[in-house]
Formats: C-alpha cells, sequence, structure tokens
C-alpha cells in the first residue's frame, strides 16, 4: 500500500505540474498578446498624431517652430526605439564622429574591381551561364533607362506623394518596426543634428511599402528585370513566402552591416539616386574573419568599413581579397547566393533591392529552406509539384538522400538592417497583425569560391564578344529591349 500511495502520489504532482504548466503558458501567451495588442495601439495613436500636425501645417494653424520641435520629439523617439543601447541625450549616436572625421572621401576613392556589362549585350540565358549559375558578382548597366522611378525618386517627388506614409527605419528591441512619416525622415536626413551629425544613420529599409497605404504605388515605378525573374518563391503565394523585396533609403554613412543573405538567395539592387560602396567575400570566408565579435560592427556598417576593411588590406590578411564595387545610379549590383557584403551609402541614396530562388541554386535554397522554414517549405513543394516538377523532385531527392536533421543548411545568421527572413511563426504572427522578426538574418554559404579564379573568369566571359554571341543576343532579343547589332 505505500508504495502505491507513493505512485498515486506522483500521479497527481505529474498531474498538477501539467495543470500548472499549462495555465502559465496560456498566461505568458496573454501577455505577449496584449504587449502586441499595445504596441499596434501606440502605433496607431502615433499615426493619428502625426496625421493631425500634417493637417495643421498645411492649414497654416501650426507654426514651423511647432512643426519642427513636434517632428524632432518623433525622430528622437524613433533613434531611441531602433537603437536602445544608444543614448539620444548623452551623444550615443555621435560618440565616434565619423561625420566630423570625413571618412567618406576615402571610402569613395577605392578601386572598383567588378566588370560592368550592359544590359544591350547579354541575353537573359548568358547571364545565367557567365554569372547566375556560377556564383560571379557583377554590375549591369542599362536597367533603369526606361523605369519611371528614374525621374520620380527623387526626395522632392516623394515627400509630394508619400509625406504622411510612415516608412520602416529600424525594429525595436522586441523586433517590432520603428517607422517614421517620410517628411520627418527627409527632416532627419537634412538635420544638422540628426542625420548630418549622426555617425550610422537611420535608413529607410522597408519590406512591407507595397502591404501599407500608398506606398503600393512605389511597386509602378520599377520592374523586376529579366534576369531575375524566376523567382521560384513566387509559387508559395504571397502571404507565405519570405520577405523579398525593400525600397531602400539612406543618407551618408548608412549601409548595411556585412551578412550574407537569407535562405541562400541571390540579391539585385537597383540604384536610382547617389552612390553606394561595397564590399563583398565569397561563399565560404570564414564568419569570425570578416566579421569579429566587436562592438557595432554586426550593425554598423560605417564601423565595419572603419575597423575591418583595413584589415583586408595588409600584409598579414589571411583571408581572400574583397571585391569591391562602386555602384552610380543607373547600375544594379547582382549579389550571387552565399556571399558575404556589407554597404555603405557614400551620400543620400534611392534603390530598390530584392532576393529570389532560381533554378541555378535551387538545391542549396532548398536546403536551407526546409530547416529553416520547415511549414512553409512543405507548401512550396507542393506548389513546384504543379509549376516546375522538375524541381520538386530535385527537391524529393535531396530529402530522401540527406534528412534534414543530417544535413548542413540552417541559419547561421549575422544580422544587418538590410532585409529580413521571417520564420514560420513570424509569418503566422504577421498575418494575425504582428510585425515581429522584421530583422534581417544571414545565412553563410557552404561552398568556397576562390575569388580571383572567378573575377578572371567573369572578365573574359564579359569580355568575349563573339559572332555567335551577338547572334544569339539577336535571336533572343537583349534583356534591356534594345536592338543589338553585329
Amino acid at each position: 500500500m505505500p508504495s502505491g500511495a507513493d505512485s498515486e502520489g506522483c500521479d497527481r504532482g505529474g498531474t498538477c505540474a501539467a495543470a500548472t504548466g499549462s495555465v502559465l503558458q496560456a498566461a505568458a501567451t496573454e501577455i505577449r498578446d496584449s504587449a502586441r495588442t499595445l504596441k499596434r495601439s501606440d502605433s496607431a495613436v502615433a499615426a493619428s498624431e502625426d496625421e493631425t500636425m500634417e493637417h495643421r501645417a498645411e492649414d497654416g494653424t501650426s507654426s514651423s517652430d511647432d512643426d519642427a520641435a513636434y517632428m524632432d520629439k518623433k525622430i528622437r523617439g524613433a533613434k531611441r526605439a531602433a537603437r536602445s543601447e544608444l543614448s539620444v541625450s548623452k551623444g550615443g549616436w555621435t560618440k565616434s564622429g565619423h561625420a566630423r572625421r570625413g571618412i567618406l572621401a576615402a571610402m569613395g576613392n577605392a578601386l572598383d574591381t567588378v566588370p560592368r556589362v550592359h544590359c544591350s549585350e547579354m541575353t537573359v540565358s548568358q547571364f545565367v551561364e557567365r554569372y547566375e549559375r556560377p556564383r560571379v558578382p557583377t554590375v549591369i548597366t542599362g536597367l533603369l533607362n526606361n523605369w519611371p522611378a528614374a525621374k520620380e525618386w527623387t526626395p522632392e517627388k516623394l515627400k509630394q506623394r508619400f509625406r504622411r506614409h510612415r516608412f520602416k527605419v529600424g525594429s525595436d528591441d522586441d523586433g517590432y518596426s520603428v517607422r517614421l512619416p517620410f517628411s520627418y525622415f527627409t527632416h532627419y536626413v537634412d538635420s544638422p543634428e540628426h542625420g548630418q551629425a549622426d555617425d550610422s544613420p537611420l535608413y529607410i529599409f522597408d519590406g512591407t511599402f507595397a502591404e501599407r497605404g500608398n506606398g503600393k504605388g512605389l511597386l509602378g515605378d520599377y520592374e523586376v528585370p529579366p534576369y531575375f525573374r524566376e523567382d521560384l518563391f513566387q509559387h508559395v503565394g504571397e502571404k507565405r513566402r519570405p520577405p523579398y523585396r525593400w525600397f531602400v533609403m539612406g543618407p551618408a554613412r548608412s549601409g548595411s552591416g556585412l551578412h550574407t543573405d537569407p535562405l541562400a538567395t541571390s540579391a539585385w539592387n537597383s540604384l536610382v539616386a547617389g552612390h553606394k560602396r561595397w564590399v563583398l567575400f565569397p561563399p565560404g570566408t570564414p564568419k569570425e574573419l570578416v566579421l569579429p565579435k566587436e562592438p557595432g560592427l554586426e550593425r554598423e556598417s560605417v564601423s565595419w568599413f572603419t575597423h575591418v576593411y583595413p584589415r583586408t588590406k595588409q600584409p598579414g590578411w589571411t583571408g581572400p581579397p574583397p571585391l569591391d564595387i562602386i555602384q552610380r545610379p543607373g547600375e544594379t549590383v547582382f549579389v550571387p547566393d552565399g556571399w558575404w557584403h556589407a554597404v555603405l551609402n557614400l551620400d543620400l541614396t534611392i534603390a530598390v533591392t530584392q532576393n529570389y530562388a532560381s533554378a541555378s541554386n535551387f538545391d542549396r535554397v532548398w536546403r536551407y529552406t526546409r530547416k529553416g522554414r520547415p511549414k512553409m517549405s512543405l507548401k512550396w513543394l507542393d506548389a513546384l509539384r504543379v509549376a516546375r516538377p522538375e524541381l520538386a523532385a530535385e527537391a524529393d531527392a535531396i530529402n530522401a538522400s540527406c534528412p534534414p536533421e543530417a544535413c548542413s543548411g540552417s541559419s547561421s545568421s549575422s544580422s544587418s538592417s538590410s532585409s529580413s527572413s521571417s520564420s514560420d511563426d513570424d509569418v503566422e504572427r504577421r498575418k494575425k497583425g504582428g510585425r515581429k522578426g522584421e530583422g534581417k538574418e544571414g545565412r553563410k554559404g557552404e561552398e568556397q569560391v576562390q575569388n580571383g579564379a572567378g573575377m578572371e573568369g567573369a572578365k573574359e566571359r564579359a569580355d568575349a564578344g563573339t559572332d555567335a554571341d551577338k547572334k544569339r543576343r539577336r535571336r533572343e532579343g537583349c534583356a534591356c529591349g534594345a536592338a543589338v547589332d553585329d
């Protein structure tokens, strides 16, 4: 009997423990939901206040001093939310003095080591063979010539169209978006106290511009270049697919810290205005070499360029030599999957960028996606069985030969302000109204690419204007719509 009583007591204890755990879990869920509701309520109140101030400014019932003071208050709040570790009132945003030291002059004098190719000289199939499949970065010119954005994306015209639209300028400590009306952001950029003085200024990097208010009007100002239209994630649906497109605008010294793009996707970045400094390292470059654990390097592009980049030019540097790009207006940078890259704005820049997956890197994307986004990957595979059965068969073969738990391809990440990768739970939260998980994660590439050899080959391929190439270009049509003559 005593042993039976002990056993019965354990059962009851276990039941009680389970019940207590369920209660605690329910309470934690309720607290999280309440916090999200408060976040959304605060955001709605802020938007209402901003709109009221805009109306007062337009009808002349507020003074310019009132407007400036209110905007300054909102800007300070955004800075506190986006970088809580930096004191706004005690000079945390200007402590390194990057603006005073004029470091951008030297940054803009870097030797550009990546060849250009005009879209009229390269078909889609040639792009795949020369750059996408072998994972070679390149810069393509001529793609923006017919975009409305080339004329419409100036600070003045954008302010006329989107002055009240709240663009994302960062994420708070809980992962929620920090937003400012566009007119406040332009005030921030021009302010001697803020954008002109901050070491690493706030930076519009908005991945939901097409889902909010009149921001979707930006979609009509550009088109996805023909080279990047395969975009395999489109088959899983717009609501379920990972974040993939961003409207980007930032002043000098803003930018994206060193990272690799999520889920082994490739990326393209088309620059409408300004100049960007890029540095890239090939897949397989050790993270600890290019992104050492030092304060600020992951979050601040300007800090990485100031403290780490000079080491790559020293005699004792053991890593691969970096690729350097000075991107100019009208140029599109192609970043293959797995390449580490950091971007620094040399002046006020306006751009659009998208991540995509294609048949060229599907095997790597699938390995990362099925482990990092298991729920979404199942839906994606079902969609591919209909739209791209040959790729679905490839995914099945990978699954059969290497189960997710046994294969590499999870997310070793480095953070960046540049974009984001959501988990399946994040997507569910987004559907329910939350905005969690909008900070970008990078994924380390699994293969080592010999940088020097890759670029040598790229230059040879770019220069090889054979008669056969020209005939094929004429037959297929060039990717920017211009005729190609012999």
